[in-house]
């Protein structure tokens, strides 16, 4: 690599790390070289035409030396995604960043459906940018987001998070039982894998289904739980813009799933 190995510092490894990983997270995006200086992030929104940010490639081979990162080959072109530990290190990162987040924990053990039958769960409630919005109500008394437009976003993030695409921040779905509710053994590794593998197929039909730039911002808020001011600013929109394409995406979402034979009224 250009300029041979160079030392850097953990403060600049952990900086970076928040940088690229808050994106690499999302479906479908990963890392590739670009040259011998720079890797980018290729996402899925410009079909990977082109990186949308760049890591110089003495941070990269860093993320590399701590195991932060995953090397794989997809038909024949080596890419990288964000490993377990790389994953764990962003949840330690984001809680002491926010150390609110942290203290203001309400965790409840639930019982979930899935495809596959149910799933028992640790739910964070406190952590939910949707769940916030449901429990909060406007001028007009009703809810911010109604309960078939929470539940359609709770059912997105539950396939993002069984599709292992994430880490962990609110719902710990590794506590999930298998059908029946029999909990899994060891050695049944590989249905746990083909239960990831259909959730991922959901997500990224529910992703196609309700198209993009709504999709972006179901992502943003009911996955990376980005509050609607992040998302907005992450976007690049006025003010206020992201509650209303929110709720558009809902009643969306809302449809693709059937929930409803007509799109629910959200607010304006």
């Amino acid at each position: 690599m250009g300029g041979g190995r160079q030392l850097v510092a953990e403060h600049e490894v952990e900086r970076e790390l928040r940088r690229v990983f808050r994106r690499l997270t999302r479906p479908g995006n990963h890392i590739a070289r670009v040259d011998d200086d720079w890797f980018g992030l290729f996402v899925a929104r410009n079909r990977w035409q082109r990186p949308v940010l760049k890591i110089e490639a003495r941070l990269w081979t860093a993320f590399e030396a701590r195991d932060l990162v995953k090397r794989e080959e997809v038909e024949g072109r080596i890419i990288w995604n964000a490993s377990e530990a790389g994953l764990a290190l962003l949840r330690r990162l984001e809680a002491r960043a926010d150390p609110f987040r942290a203290q203001h924990q309400q965790r409840r053990l639930g019982v979930a459906a899935v495809e596959e039958g149910v799933a028992v769960v640790e739910f964070n409630d406190a952590e939910s940018p949707l769940g916030w919005l449901h429990s909060h109500k406007g001028a007009d008394g009703k809810p911010l987001v109604s309960a078939l437009q929470f539940e359609a976003g709770e059912r997105l993030r539950r396939d993002f998070t069984l599709a292992r695409m994430s880490p962990r921040l609110t719902t710990d779905w590794a506590l999930a039982l298998g059908p029946g509710a029999v909990r899994r053994s060891g050695a049944d590794r590989a249905e746990m894998t083909d239960n990831a593998l259909a959730a991922r197929q959901r997500l990224a039909s529910a992703v196609a289904g309700v198209g993009p730039v709504l999709s972006d911002v179901l992502l943003a808020v009911c996955c990376h739980l980005q509050g609607l001011e992040e998302a907005e600013k992450s976007f690049g929109w006025p003010r206020r813009a992201g509650k209303i394409v929110l709720l558009i995406a809902l009643d969306r979402l809302i449809t693709h799933y059937g929930m409803n034979n007509a799109p629910c009224g959200g607010r304006g």
